[in-house]
């Protein structure tokens, strides 16, 4: 698709949106326009809204809870309650490795165990084992109202930076 036909599209999609479809779209350009400023590093980070912290040797995301990560029945896809896991223990493993290397998921162990609602939701990643070449985290889901929604474990494989 051209920038023209991008344009008409986007004309289209707001002349005929209602308030939801508008914030939703607003929500996807200004994720884009974030990743467009550098302000993130990822498109996936971006589209989140995504903030993240390292402290005390643990690495926390919190995302707001939008129609854009709902399924159906207006709870949080499982699927996105898992990159939110992954992206915190990813995170995590990140920052206690050292410039050169980096490290790529190998294995991910999900429970759900309550509906992904409320305002928004932040994982908690911390250490379980650190080797030379893998990594063992633990990462838990929380509603803004402290329901634990999710409980992980993940494996990474070390590697070198190239």
């Amino acid at each position: 698709m051209n920038k023209e036909e991008l344009v008409n599209t986007l004309n289209e999609i707001t002349q005929n949106a209602n308030q939801e479809e508008l914030d939703v779209l607003t929500l996807l350009l200004s994720g884009l326009k974030k990743k467009q400023h550098n302000e993130k590093k990822s498109y996936i980070g971006s589209l989140l809204h995504a903030e993240g912290e390292y402290k005390d040797d643990l690495f926390s995301i919190t995302i707001p809870n939008t129609p854009i990560i709902q399924n159906a029945l207006n709870i949080v896809h499982g699927g996105i309650t898992a990159t939110l896991l992954d992206s915190a223990m990813g995170g995590l493993v990140h920052h206690i490795l050292p410039p050169d290397k980096a490290a790529v998921t190998t294995e991910i162990k999900i429970n759900y165990v309550a509906p992904g609602v409320g305002k928004e939701l932040t994982c908690k990643a911390n250490l379980i084992h650190k080797g030379n070449k893998t990594i063992v985290t633990e990462g838990k889901v929380y509603r803004d109202d402290g329901t634990l929604i999710a409980h992980s474990t993940a494996s990474f494989f070390i590697i070198n930076r190239g």
